[in-house]
């Protein structure tokens, strides 16, 4: 099995950690952690992986606990890491305001 883990920078205050494990016959497991810098702390804001058995999303500004994706069954596993990364690249600000609404209650 191989592995590759790598961080890709939206700003200077907005990250994204990506893991992959994958084999000959392509992607088996991967996390996209998305995870931004707001008043010099760290926070996770969003994650899906499928790491645990299962396919799932963690949305913090909400709530910690894991949210099963049951709707992308029929899908290859390397779709469902494109769509879910192109995602966060496309609604990373939107995610991050929702989170400091809720940061500031």
């Amino acid at each position: 099995m191989k592995y590759k883990q790598f961080t890709k920078v939206l700003t200077s205050q907005d990250l994204i950690d990506i893991k992959l494990s994958w084999i000959n016959r392509g992607l088996i497991e991967f996390s996209i952690n998305y995870r931004a810098n707001i008043k010099d702390k760290w926070y996770e804001i969003y994650r899906v992986d499928n790491y645990h058995g299962f396919l799932h999303e963690q949305k913090f500004w909400r709530n910690p606990e894991p949210i099963c994706i049951i709707d992308k069954d029929s899908w290859r596993l390397k779709e469902i890491f494109d769509h879910y990364l192109e995602e966060v690249l496309k609604n990373f600000r939107k995610y991050r305001s929702y989170f400091e609404k809720v940061k500031k209650e």
